[in-house]
């Protein structure tokens, strides 16, 4: 499974060099366009240098966009020097930049169309590494979200137990490196990994079995909701520490706040004839106002006046008791929903489907009230029923769109909304922005969970 998708991936790669340099042969033709595919594979070595064809970008799926993007940067200089050195008719410097932020691209949604692939794969029970867990004290919380993840490409086959409080009392003890290598021979095992709190000895141990075989060892200690790029690694008595960043910093909030501020007024600007045209739309359908107001939480439980574009009839709220006491769709005991809700006008149906019933949140967006991308903007009455876990929602503003927004929106059980707007509390920052901004085009044409 490796070897094909690092084929996919160098196939989907190169296709993205030769593509640019194709075109350029209608503009200068065949003997002057060689600079844009020579700058393009020098692109294309320096990301895979980078590492875009490593064990995240392959097992994983990640689509090593910092990496992609690294390597056209690094590549610029050349392309620029080469497009202005050449003689006669050629690309000049700005076209062969232009070329190598189109080779960018198109590398980027090659990786995305193998990462869907891969995840659709691994859903459907295809790809998966077999994976032997090694379980220390604390491990049942780690081998519960394996389970609910199959993307992640992990299909346990076996357990072994490190110490004397073992999850799973069936499970055989660590003895000798003899016994890890005769294991990992006979169930065919691609990936050990150790979940919990398993003893250093036992960690050693396993480490002399796997010498020799291309079995990959994963260390899982049962950190829930840390990224990566939190962690670093220090050297402390000769051995490996992780060093994990718990506060975010002040410079980068502060920075966040001047960015929803200055991008969300671009929004706004650029939509406004769409905004203006579902205003029309909305007062046409039903009688009523266009907009709709409704008494959100903030940060730090500060309430602030929500906008958004009327979707329901104006009696909605008055009816809300009758609607929740006939029985909404399960799942979620704490935010009612319900996809067949009479409130809903025919225009509130599509403008929902589209998630145009939120645009008027960039208000909100430009006063401050809300950032871009944070946790769903909760209700008053969905707080008091929060307990400690859900409470850290409010340590952040709430957002027009999140991991909430990309991941089933109503569809989503109340325990996942928290888990997922906990993980996004916890991992803030531009690179997770990004990514949620990315997902969120995808959501709203998909339009799932959207009612």
């Amino acid at each position: 499974m490796r070897t094909d998708l690092v084929i996919w991936l160098v196939l989907s790669d190169l296709s993205a060099v030769a593509l640019p340099a194709w075109l350029a042969t209608f503009i200068v033709g065949p003997w002057q366009a060689w600079p844009v595919a020579a700058i393009g594979l020098l692109a294309t070595l320096i990301s895979w240098f980078l590492g875009s064809l490593g064990m995240d970008p392959v097992e994983q799926g990640a689509l090593s966009t910092g990496r992609l993007v690294s390597a056209a940067v690094i590549a610029t200089p050349a392309a620029l020097l080469l497009g202005g050195a050449l003689p006669g008719p050629s690309i000049t410097g700005t076209g062969m930049v232009a070329a190598l932020a189109l080779q960018t691209t198109l590398a980027l949604i090659g990786r995305m169309v193998e990462s869907g692939w891969l995840r659709r794969r691994r859903m459907e029970g295809h790809g998966l590494r077999r994976t032997l867990v090694v379980m220390g004290s604390g491990a049942q919380p780690m081998l519960t979200q394996l389970r609910r993840h199959p993307v992640d490409g992990f299909l346990i086959v076996g357990y072994l137990s490190s110490g004397e409080d073992r999850s799973v009392r069936t499970a055989a003890a660590v003895r000798d490196p003899e016994h890890i290598a005769t294991t990992v021979r006979s169930e065919r095992i691609d990936s050990v990994m150790t979940v919990g709190s398993v003893l250093p000895d036992d960690l050693v141990t396993i480490m002399r079995g796997l010498e020799g075989t291309s079995v990959r060892l994963i260390v899982a200690p049962g950190l829930q909701d840390v990224v990566p790029s939190r962690m670093r690694g220090l050297s402390v008595t000769h051995g490996w520490t992780g060093l994990i960043a718990v506060q975010t910093r002040r410079t980068r909030a502060l920075g966040k706040a001047i960015f929803d501020r200055i991008v969300g007024f671009l929004i706004l600007t650029a939509a406004s004839p769409v905004l203006a045209l579902t205003a029309l739309a909305v007062r046409l359908d039903s009688p009523g106002p266009a907009f709709y107001t409704q008494t959100r939480v903030g940060l730090e439980g500060e309430h602030f006046t929500m906008w958004k574009f009327r979707s329901m009839h104006i009696d909605s709220d008055a009816r809300r008791r009758e609607v929740v006491t006939s029985g909404g769709d399960a799942g979620n005991e704490v935010m009612f929903k319900d996809r067949r809700d009479p409130r809903i006008t025919r225009v509130g149906r599509i403008i929902r489907r589209l998630s145009i019933d939120e645009l008027p949140q960039l208000f909100n967006v430009v006063l401050g009230d809300m950032s871009l991308v944070g946790p769903r903007p909760a209700l008053p009455h969905e707080v008091e029923q929060y307990d400690d876990e859900a409470l850290r929602r409010l340590l952040v503003k709430p957002g027009m769109t999140g991991l909430w927004q990309v991941s089933g929106r109503s569809d989503l059980s109340w325990a996942s909304t928290v888990a997922l707007d906990r993980h996004y509390v916890e991992n803030r920052g531009g690179a997770l922005d990004a990514q949620i901004f990315l997902s969120t085009l995808r959501a709203v044409i998909g339009g799932k969970g959207a009612y």
